[in-house]
């Protein structure tokens, strides 16, 4: 019989629900809670194709309710009317976040009440025709899938090849009995077999010492055994790869009278694995290359900047300077208004111009890095950062300077400059720190930002985040066999540390 649950503290309200619902539902049966916990407890035992469940209870509100049933699997598709004489935004909300379908406010309206629970019991009856119709189709799937397996094992019949054979084994585990189909796998016809060879003959193959001991070892303990690979010899002398399977056999006694088991050639298998496996190596070799590439490119790349920010700053610098000196030299002297005037602002174009290459030669490769160190740069570029952007900055290191390879030092600096970058772009940030640690073994640098953050798992691919920053960042580190570390800030926002071994 169809069922309706009702749960509430409140006895006037359960019968009051009661009667509208014995009304306009005949054919349900309606059941009464008046406590969350027994009616927790009704529900699993019932099923009911709906429940009414009113928030305010004392001992377990509503909302905890919801959440026990919605997380208990046989109940959990059983859609929740909340009832509340609470109508706040805030209350809805928890209540939908907690599990529920939808909400009525008290008092309660017969006929919204009506429109509600027609809505849950339409939610169930589609809800359980879905769950059969994806039983059914599990159970066709199946069906298909056996009926493939069939197909496949006439196909083996008739094309001769041959996967497994069936054997028996005496008491010392010489083999009294083995399928004809062996000669199709290992070469050798049952006469040259029964009576003749035992378990562990057939792993002759060089240095195969580990087959023979699990052989001797599954004989010894006399147990059902299932799916152990071994590696045999055919009877040319090639490897064959088989699974093996079986159990002991005992006489009227119960004493051990051998073994009766199945063999599984499973060589194909392994040396597609054994290919795919050295396929991997050499894909692997080939991203380390990669990863070393994209080092060096990094490393041509800050040469190539520093090499035009000395030109920009010795040649063309030094150029705009002298035109500017000896145009403001000509502005001292006596001139017509129009011609002293077209002068300076000419040597104001060249002021603007000189200022601009200096920042242009910043840009491409500051100085300061390299007369100063990577502390002294990083604190340039966070008041590049509060001037520009008029976000806050702090910097909080152990170490007044810290002396690393030029290439190392350059790199850091790119990394903490493109962490900056994506901060001040997409974190919506106010304030931005850069922390600095420094041991016996490894230099660790962490940009900590209060923006929005961004959802990362460890187990994520840096590519779905978007964008080729952070992705670029780690494949250095992994040349450098540093590593990349993404997380939450300490309240909100991220916090992306890189560690570099020194």
């Amino acid at each position: 019989m169809k069922k309706i649950l009702a749960i509430d503290d409140n006895l006037l309200n359960l019968e009051l629900i009661s009667a509208i619902l014995n009304i306009d539902y005949p054919d349900y049966q309606v059941l009464l809670s008046q406590s969350g916990i027994e009616g927790i407890e009704i529900a699993k035992r019932e099923l009911p194709d709906t429940i009414l469940l009113d928030i305010l209870m004392p001992e377990m509100d509503g909302f905890e309710v919801c959440h026990i049933l919605k997380n208990n699997e046989p109940t959990r598709h059983i859609p929740i009317l909340l009832v509340s004489a609470l109508s706040e935004m805030s209350y809805r909300i928890k209540g939908l976040n907690a599990g529920a379908d939808a909400f009525i406010s008290k008092p309660i309206d017969k006929a919204e009440l009506k429109a509600q629970v027609n809505v849950m019991l339409r939610i169930k009856f589609a809800e359980d025709l879905l769950r059969k119709r994806n039983e059914n189709l599990e159970i066709l799937i199946k069906k298909q899938t056996d009926e493939f397996h069939n197909i496949e094992e006439r196909y083996l019949k008739v094309s001769g090849y041959a996967l497994e054979y069936f054997w028996e084994l005496d008491q010392s585990g010489q083999f009294t009995y083995v399928s004809p189909v062996i000669v199709k796998i290992l070469g050798f016809d049952s006469e040259e077999i029964v009576g003749i060879k035992s378990l562990c003959d057939f792993c002759s193959y060089n240095e195969n010492t580990v087959s023979k001991e699990l052989l001797a070892d599954i004989f010894a303990r006399r147990e059902n055994f299932t799916g152990n690979e071994i590696l045999c010899s055919h009877k040319n002398g090639k490897k064959v790869w088989l699974t093996i399977s079986g159990f002991p056999i005992f006489d009227g006694n119960n004493n051990f009278a051998g073994y009766i088991g199945v063999n599984h050639d499973i060589t194909r298998r392994m040396e597609a694995e054994e290919a795919n496996k050295k396929h991997l190596e050499k894909i692997k070799e080939y991203q380390k290359k990669l990863k070393n590439l994209n080092y060096e490119l990094a490393i041509a790349e800050e040469k190539e900047r520093r090499k035009i920010a000395e030109y920009l700053h010795d040649g063309l610098g030094q150029t705009i300077s002298i035109a500017a000196i000896k145009l403001s030299a000509i502005t001292r002297g006596e001139l017509p208004p129009a011609v002293k005037k077209t002068l300076e602002e000419s040597s104001e174009l060249l002021r603007d111009a000189i200022g601009e290459s200096r920042a242009l030669v910043y840009d491409l490769s500051p100085p300061i890095l390299y007369e100063l160190g990577l502390i002294a740069a990083i604190k340039w570029k966070l008041e590049q950062v509060e001037k520009k952007f008029g976000i806050v900055t702090v910097f909080r290191s152990d170490e007044n300077s810290i002396e690393l390879v030029t290439d190392i030092k350059v790199l850091l600096f790119r990394m903490v400059c493109e962490l900056l970058n994506n901060a001040i772009k997409y974190s919506g940030a106010d304030l931005i720190k850069v922390e600095i640690q420094k041991n016996s073994k490894n230099i660790t640098i962490m940009v900590i930002d209060d923006g929005k953050g961004f959802d990362f798992s460890q187990g994520m691919n840096l590519s779905e985040l978007g964008g080729f920053g952070l992705f670029s960042i780690n494949e250095r580190l992994d040349a450098l066999q540093g590593s990349l570390v993404i997380g939450p800030g300490p309240s909100q926002g991220a916090k992306i540390t890189i560690t570099v071994p020194i």
